[in-house]
């Protein structure tokens, strides 16, 4: 059945006049009654009484006429999802984020600007590793990342975007040795105990820390590990050992616990937003263009 049929019928339907329904239909009054004409034969059924004086719907007319209009509500319908997913104004946006992330005042202003801005997208928030996020990019199991670089990035087709900066800082006990030292730098780490994330976690933080202290001549002595900031902040408290982490990570406070920066320039990390180049996914882009208008 030709869509476009439909739409002069139910003009018709409306107007009971063909020289009216013609204009309104910005075309001449021989193809709206071809069109009639075919649509009718197409059914087996007339659809209106003709008279040179009047236009009226028949019993058969009347029928398709509810039907037609719900055909044509439903393509409108079908047209309009189509430009508001293409548009970014719905449909799904799955965002990766790091542990340490949410700490930055950053990361809520974020997702708080998105969800204003386009209420309908359903966004879910995924926390994995850096390592972990690059792969579930490149795999579309998730549209944008929120990341540290790892150390090593294999050949790939992702755009790494920086967001910003923030130093590495030592956490320790209140009553650690370096704890009122006038500078700190990373060679004075040599024979402390760290307390780190798991080397196999694909943490980006971990990596740079183990690329600081080779630089320096000697790998880190880890004596713990955990897999959430938190716990690895409430572990210095213990003097089980010292932990380097990123600068936002001063947020969670444990008592007993001081941080201090490190007196180096190398001792940097960023956060980068990541995402597939050439996306066609219109909510993914329109996220990293506010993330790089909010940093």
């Amino acid at each position: 059945m030709n869509i476009r049929h439909l739409e002069f019928f139910v003009v018709l339907a409306q107007e009971l006049h063909f020289r009216r329904s013609a204009e309104r239909l910005g075309i001449t009054q021989a193809p709206l009654s071809l069109a009639i004409q075919s649509l009718e034969t197409e059914l087996g059924a007339r659809l209106f009484h003709r008279t040179r004086r009047s236009v009226a719907l028949t019993e058969a007319g009347l029928a398709l006429l509810d039907d037609a209009r719900a055909i044509l509500a439903r393509i409108e319908h079908a047209k309009e999802s189509v430009w508001e997913t293409v548009s970014g104004d719905v449909g799904r946006l799955r965002v990766g984020f790091t542990n340490a992330s949410t700490l930055s005042p950053f990361f809520p202003k974020l997702i708080h600007a998105y969800r204003t801005q386009r209420p309908k997208v359903n966004i879910t928030l995924l926390e994995l590793s850096s390592s972990r996020q690059i792969e579930a990019i490149e795999q579309r199991e998730i549209d944008v990342g929120l990341l540290r670089m790892p150390e090593s990035v294999p050949p790939t087709d992702l755009v790494f975007t920086p967001l910003m900066e923030e130093p590495l800082v030592l956490a320790m006990h209140a009553r650690h040795r370096l704890a009122k030292a006038s500078s700190i730098k990373v060679k004075d780490l040599r024979d402390e105990p760290f307390i780190a994330y798991p080397r196999q976690a694909g943490v980006a933080v971990h990596e740079k820390i183990i690329a600081l202290c080779a630089k320096r001549g000697f790998e880190p002595q880890v004596v713990q590990e955990a897999q959430q900031a938190s716990t690895l902040i409430g572990l210095t408290a213990t003097g089980l050992g010292i932990a380097l982490v990123p600068s936002t990570l001063q947020t969670i406070a444990v008592p007993g616990v001081v941080f201090r920066e490190l007196d180096e320039t190398d001792t940097i990390t960023t956060l980068y937003i990541v995402h597939r180049r050439g996306d066609a996914n219109a909510r993914a882009m329109q996220f990293v263009e506010l993330a790089l208008g909010l940093r």
